[in-house]
């Protein structure tokens, strides 16, 4: 029976390309108690993410882009094609659970004071286990998600947080009009931080909101998991949080019941360490505060020792942070119209940075 309609609230769906990961997330959106618009922005896609879409969910209002420009373009690109008073920003590598609209549009009624929300996002494939409840950025620069492997009873309940990751995210329109739009120079990685950072600073605080359920596939975009995402796809994988492929390395045949497996090794691939080491710098040089000096030294030399030893990919982390230093006039030129318009004390900031 399809639930109650809210047009308050558009949820915004970026994509490019994973036509299959795209059917799944809009499968799980259309089981919503609380259904609302659904824009999907493509961002160029070259599968059968159009066909996919005209065929399976014709109601769906698509956006199509004529090539990949990158996410924080497609998702302002899709804040601005709207006009309801909330917006959610969802990632095409998720599943909802059937109360994710309708938390969020309880939690902005109940917390008129709180201009973002975090949705409690769980590991896809382990489901007892946290994914993100909640960003947080720390003193040595380091962005985080608060929580992640955690068992999720640990994180059921409310608490304001320093930010909410944009792969499923809630924000009142008027929050763009005030601090303005995701940063597209950042292209794809921590926009969403940064642009938490910027409301935070500008009097424009997050909660974390635990019923507001979202299973998620970290970096399932990413080409370098294309193997993955099949796997987790396939049509023998049974119940919610059971790997198949932890039922055949473990003997375990389809219909029997297997251990949790473990959880997925975070994702490390060219692209993703130069983009995330870019954006990092920038991040650095525009909200950190000058008495965490030595914490951001000690920061930068674990990061560098990481990648030379054990993640790999040292070349690109080079490349990443070079880029990031070029960008440091605009980073500091940022800084300066952040500072003009904060509200917060450094005491402020250092709280906001000590959160967990």
């Amino acid at each position: 029976m399809p639930g109650a309609y809210d047009p308050r609230l558009t949820v915004i769906i970026p994509t490019w390309n994973r036509a299959r990961l795209l059917d799944r997330c809009l499968t799980s959106l259309a089981k919503q108690r609380v259904r609302c618009p659904v824009l999907v922005v493509d961002n160029g896609s070259t599968d059968s993410t159009r066909e996919m879409l005209e065929t399976r969910f014709p109601g769906v209002e698509v956006l199509a882009l004529e090539e990949n420009q990158g996410f924080a373009r497609a998702v302002n690109r899709g804040i601005l094609h709207c006009s309801s008073d909330f917006t959610a920003l969802l990632n095409n590598d998720t599943e909802v659970d059937p109360g994710w609209t309708e938390a969020g549009l309880a939690a902005f009624d109940g917390h008129p004071s709180y201009w973002f929300l975090a949705s409690r996002m769980v590991d896809f494939r382990r489901r007892d286990r946290i994914d993100s409840a909640g960003d947080g950025y720390d003193r040595t620069g380091m962005p985080f998600k608060r929580g992640r492997g955690d068992p999720c009873d640990l994180h059921g309940q409310s608490r304001p947080v320093l930010g909410a990751s944009a792969g499923a995210a809630f924000y009142r329109r008027e929050l763009f009009d005030r601090i303005g739009l995701f940063d597209e120079t950042y292209y794809m990685y921590l926009e969403d931080v940064d642009l938490s950072l910027r409301a935070q600073l500008t009097g424009h605080p997050c909660l974390y909101v635990p019923d507001a359920v979202v299973y998620h596939i970290e970096a399932a975009s990413d080409s370098s998991r294309d193997e993955l995402v099949a796997d987790l796809l396939a049509p023998e994988k049974g119940e919610p949080g059971i790997d198949p492929l932890a039922k055949k390395n473990a003997g375990v045949g389809p219909g029997e019941p297997a251990s949790a497996p473990p959880p997925l090794p975070v994702c490390y691939s060219p692209a993703r360490v130069y983009w995330i080491t870019r954006n990092r710098w920038q991040l650095m040089v525009t909200y950190q505060l000058g008495r965490n000096l030595f914490q951001l030294a000690y920061g930068w030399a674990r990061s560098t020792a990481f990648h030379a030893v054990k993640a790999g990919y040292l070349g690109w982390f080079l490349r990443g942070l070079a880029a990031g230093m070029a960008r440091t006039p605009q980073a500091l030129a940022k800084r300066l119209r952040v500072r003009r318009d904060r509200v917060l004390t450094g005491r402020d900031i250092c709280r906001l940075m000590n959160g967990s």
